[in-house]
């Protein structure tokens, strides 16, 4: 897989520091291949220069491409005819100066084709992108098979167009010219990555980069003022595609926006948070129930608890509405607190032995004196869908096919939603209970997976903290609030927070707050991405319950049929 960063038009010298600081850790986090930049406002805001070039170069671009302000800068342009790095719009008119396209080495060998158009609607008089593009493609068919075409247009409805116009010919189509970064990146029938804007890399306290009060002005006046590019809420915003150098296909396209803090030598940890990745879940869920349902089989899950522990109730809450949602029905089996732990298991059993029931779900804690273990024993292993019966816990340790307990499975499912690499890197858990701690642990280290992993655990001693900062990817389980903080992170690492606990507030009195077993305020100056809580983990957990219970409705399925 080559990894292509494309990073979006960078506004004058605030966007220059921010990719000078941000940039090679994103290389490395990322494994980069390959950078493209656009780079036509890096100079003051407007066009390009020999010095802001020289700048973005340095600080890892590989190529950098234009558009409609590249020669804005008139002293420039001896400069922009003759650098072998710089790609221009490929349809401006015969004998505009510079190359419309390029061939680069990425840093594996690969030849990569670079492709910069300007768009024809509300812009400048140019040639046809559509057949500007064709003929480039048509060169670089012999020379490389991976392709990233820069659209620099106005107009939403010109890029979409050129987008299916160039699916599976080229690798990946990127959008710039608003500093808007849009939300409709996808990978297309053909295998071409699309997204009709990058955004805009620079002063985001503005109007569209340039300083705002400025900008203001000249609407609300009409007079001429001379625009500077922003400085305050710095981030950089950048599109990440995974192509397949053999084929030219893109696999994945990734939308990111880092923040920068001026001075410091890295932004703040971008938020990994489990809301979105949780709802493509339950939306998978609700496509495979309604599958299901047509077959004549209505997926069901028995929540069984014991006593009324408010956590509890609120967990409960959560999971029936995730199962309603997802069109699955749910049987709610409250028993009360002081019931003995062999009147517990014969309900589970009834259950258990019930055909219409396909997931049985035991919250823990069970009020005493009936004895959790004992009951989660009782469960049928293949109605197990939060995966805490010997059977599915061996299973997993064997990486056999099994259920696997929610939480961990959330914190994968998160990971790899958001592009986090796994494979290679040194995770580090800390905690080794046997609902996230160990349990993950098998998950990270399974074949395919290939985390180098450590568990950690209370016992550990001081120990514990040098452990946590050679981690690549840390995982927070402890149960005890805010005890990691940005000591105990390695600079760039990935940490995930398991847990939640309500601690009194600053103020006002009396007043508390909720917060996870990390310091979040400390560690996300220090960490590369961090899960927030509330928000993380949390709708995670809940997304694999009703996966668990479809999987489990699914395997009933296939056993009757045979």
């Amino acid at each position: 897989m080559l990894n292509l960063l494309f990073i979006a038009d960078v506004i004058g010298s605030p966007g220059r520091e921010v990719v000078r600081a941000l940039l090679p850790e994103l290389r490395r986090r990322h494994d980069v291949g390959l950078v493209v930049c656009n780079g036509e406002n890096s100079a003051g805001g407007f066009g390009l220069t020999r010095e802001s070039a020289r700048d973005l170069f340095a600080a890892g671009v590989d190529v950098l491409t234009g558009g409609n302000h590249l020669w804005d800068r008139k002293e420039s342009l001896d400069y922009l005819a003759g650098e072998a790095r710089l790609v221009r719009p490929a349809n401006l008119p015969p004998g505009t100066p510079g190359q419309g396209w390029a061939v680069v080495e990425a840093a594996d060998g690969t030849r990569v084709g670079i492709v910069n158009l300007l768009g024809r609607v509300f812009m400048k008089e140019a040639d046809c992108p559509f057949r500007a593009a064709d003929a480039a493609l048509a060169t670089l068919e012999s020379r490389s098979r991976v392709v990233l075409v820069d659209i620099h247009a106005e107009t939403t409805a010109e890029k979409v167009a050129l987008g299916w116009h160039l699916d599976g010919r080229a690798s990946a189509v990127i959008g710039t010219h608003t500093h808007v970064q849009t939300a409709d990146d996808r990978v297309l029938p053909g295998g071409t990555a699309f997204v009709c804007d990058a955004g805009m890399t620079g002063g985001f306290d503005s109007v569209i980069g340039m300083d705002r009060v400025k900008a203001l002005s000249r609407f609300l006046t009409l007079m001429p003022a001379r625009l500077t590019p922003a400085e305050g809420d710095l981030r950089l915003n950048a599109i990440l595609v995974g192509v397949d150098p053999a084929t030219g296909r893109a696999s994945f396209i990734r939308r990111l926006q880092v923040p920068y803090r001026a001075g410091s030598t890295r932004g703040a940890a971008r938020l990994l948070a489990g809301d979105e990745p949780a709802a493509a879940v339950r939306r998978a869920a609700r496509i495979e129930v309604e599958r299901l349902r047509g077959l004549g089989v209505v997926p069901t899950l028995a929540l069984v608890s014991v006593g009324d522990d408010p956590a509890s109730a609120i967990y409960l809450r959560r999971k029936s509405e995730a199962c309603a949602e997802a069109g699955i029905e749910v049987r709610r089996v409250g028993l009360p607190a002081g019931i003995d732990t062999a009147a517990v298991i014969e309900r589970v059993r009834t259950l258990g032995g019930d055909t219409t029931v396909h997931g049985i779900l035991v919250q823990l804690p069970l009020a005493p004196p009936a004895d959790p273990q004992a009951v989660l024993e009782a469960v049928p292993p293949d109605k197990d869908v939060d995966g805490f019966h010997p059977e599915n816990a061996g299973r997993l340790s064997l990486g056999l096919p099994g259920f696997v307990p929610a939480t961990a499975l959330g914190i994968l499912e998160l990971l790899r939603y958001y592009q986090v690499p796994i494979a290679g890197t040194h995770a580090v858990v800390l905690g080794r209970s046997s609902i996230v701690g160990r349990p993950l642990s098998q998950l990270l280290s399974r074949r395919g997976i290939d985390a180098t992993v450590t568990l950690g655990h209370s016992a550990s001693g001081p120990a514990l903290r040098e452990l946590a900062r050679q981690a690549d990817l840390l995982v927070a389980a402890v149960g005890r609030a805010e005890m990691v903080d940005a000591d105990w992170v390695k600079p760039g690492a990935t940490v995930v927070d398991v847990g939640i606990h309500r601690v009194p507030a600053a103020e006002p009195r009396g007043a508390t707050r909720l917060t996870g077993d990390v310091h979040a305020a400390s560690v996300a100056a220090v960490a590369g991405a961090l899960t927030p809580v509330p928000g993380g983990v949390g709708p995670m957990t809940v997304a694999m319950v009703v996966a668990g219970t479809v999987l489990a409705a699914q395997r009933a399925r296939e056993r009757v049929k045979v």
